[in-house]
């Protein structure tokens, strides 16, 4: 899709599109490129019978449009992706809206064996289930602890980021949702996502005041555990995944627990109502909740298990040293939700970029 697609072929209402354009511009990129960045899911196409699933990367907005359009709902056969972001659309707000099939429970054997947390995701309506949960993960500040001392109590607070003692030494993720989100948890906003205009300027505000302070915006995996192991930044907003690739290198480093929550995530598999191949998408979606499907996902890229058996592998010391000991009710989870205004959090994002 060129750069000059209209705003609907994307499902994003004018404004959004506007400023996404705005966003895109000052960082040099397309608007379609910047938006492929900034939201991702994964989707396998429809096909002629026998054929082989065609897996591709799409972003949320696209996915939900491409529900949407004419002829979505047979253009692709099995989804995944953040749950929290698409639930409301694609489920529609009354039985009978949904843009997707309900799972045939009697074939997903291995639902039963979900971690309890997960369970109460499942997207029921009419005693039916529509989104299976097949994996899930967080975001927090990952830090060295050669640097920063783990008894640190600014560890224990989405502050840390913005702490004048780590001034040059911090490096956020180059993402308007997520670093206006741990702008305003530190500023102590309880629930960033239904902030008013007033409050999205003052967490504006703060981020502007907070620049020198950043090292850099990193914008991909790689360059973000540069930045750490070879010492650049000692503090940064980070992946799960990345903490465990910095470990493997022998990086000295914590994931930080703050209190007023982890940016939790969980992505849900789920099937377009008119798929040609539900019985093979169901079949696909209760091997991603098996636990051998689930203990190699982990070990692979270290987001967490669905499932429970899968869980139990890991040792508990293991667990910790992973971080996958944040699903038994004792650690404040905040979900990725969607922003009231996302088009005023892409139109601060950038005003704080040019500043």
């Amino acid at each position: 899709m060129s750069s000059g697609a209209s705003w609907n072929d994307r499902g994003l209402s004018p404004e959004l599109y506007d400023a996404a354009r705005e966003a895109a511009r000052r960082a040099g990129v397309s608007v379609e490129e910047w938006l492929d960045s900034t939201f991702g899911v994964q989707t396998v196409r429809a096909g002629s019978p026998g054929a082989k699933p065609e897996p591709r990367r799409a972003p949320l907005t696209d996915t939900v449009a491409k529900l949407f359009a004419p002829g979505g709902t047979s253009r692709f056969d099995f989804m995944v992706t953040n749950m929290y972001f698409v639930q409301v659309p694609v489920m529609g707000p009354k039985p009978g809206d949904e843009k997707i099939r309900a799972f045939d429970m009697s074939k997903m054997t291995n639902a039963g064996d979900m971690i309890e947390l997960f369970k109460k995701q499942m997207q029921p309506r009419d005693g039916k289930t529509y989104m299976m949960p097949v994996y899930w993960g967080y975001d927090t500040m990952i830090f060295r602890t050669d640097k920063v001392p783990e008894e640190d109590p600014a560890t224990k607070s989405w502050g840390l980021l913005y702490d004048d003692r780590y001034a040059g030494r911090v490096a956020l993720r180059d993402d308007a949702y997520q670093s206006i989100m741990t702008a305003a948890l530190a500023l102590g906003h309880k629930e960033p996502t239904i902030m008013s205009p007033s409050d999205l300027k003052e967490v504006t505000k703060f981020l502007i005041s907070k620049k020198k302070n950043f090292r850099a915006l990193w914008t991909k995996f790689g360059e973000a555990v540069n930045l750490i192991s070879s010492g650049e930044a000692w503090v940064m907003y980070g992946w799960m995944p990345m903490r465990a690739a910095l470990l493997r290198e022998g990086i000295p480093v914590a994931s930080a627990r703050p209190k007023e929550g982890l940016l939790f995530w969980t992505h849900a598999a789920f099937i377009p109502k008119d798929s040609r191949k539900a019985d093979l998408a169901m079949e696909v979606a209760n091997t991603m909740l098996s636990e051998e499907y689930s203990a190699a996902l982990t070990n692979a890229s270290n987001y967490g298990p669905i499932s429970a058996k899968a869980m139990a592998t890991f040792s508990l010391e293991d667990q910790k040293r992973l971080g996958l000991d944040v699903t038994d009710g004792k650690t404040a989870l905040l979900p990725e939700l969607w922003p009231d205004a996302m088009s005023a959090w892409i139109e601060a994002w950038a005003s704080f970029k040019s500043a």
